[in-house]
């Protein structure tokens, strides 16, 4: 079984990870702070899209390992609705939104100052028994 201890981001034995600790936010949502930082910049002073979709995939994994579910991405799906300046305080919350025949549906968002600037949907799928699962 591989850990998630070394996540790129939260892995708390990964001295090169972001750091990001999820919680248990109001109404049942799992949320987390990042802190867009000039090393994760894609555009002058913007942060990196792939980065963005990252810090999405994240907050939905966590919302499920905070139910005890390991999961895996199947399916991302995120909408870019504005830029992310660096130094912004980007607020994540994810949710699951059903599940059914081992298949996870979840929804996140990313806000700065209250306003959505992303949003992701993805599919997340249990490991297989013989399948080299996750663990918190």
């Amino acid at each position: 079984m591989i850990s998630h201890a070394r996540c790129m981001v939260c892995g708390i034995h990964n001295p090169d990870s972001l750091g990001i600790r999820f919680y248990q936010g109001e109404e049942g949502a799992t949320e987390g702070l990042f802190i867009a930082d000039e090393r994760h910049q894609g555009y002058s002073d913007i942060l990196h899209g792939g980065m963005t979709s990252t810090l999405l995939d994240a907050v939905m994994t966590h919302a499920l390992l905070q139910r005890g579910i390991r999961g895996l991405t199947a399916e991302l799906t995120v909408r870019f609705i504005a830029p992310i300046d660096i130094g912004s305080k980007v607020a994540l919350s994810a949710r699951i939104v059903d599940q059914r025949r081992g298949i996870y549906r979840l929804n996140a968002v990313a806000s700065v100052g209250g306003i959505i600037v992303a949003k992701a949907s993805a599919k997340f799928i249990k490991p297989k028994a013989n399948d080299s699962a996750v663990a918190p």
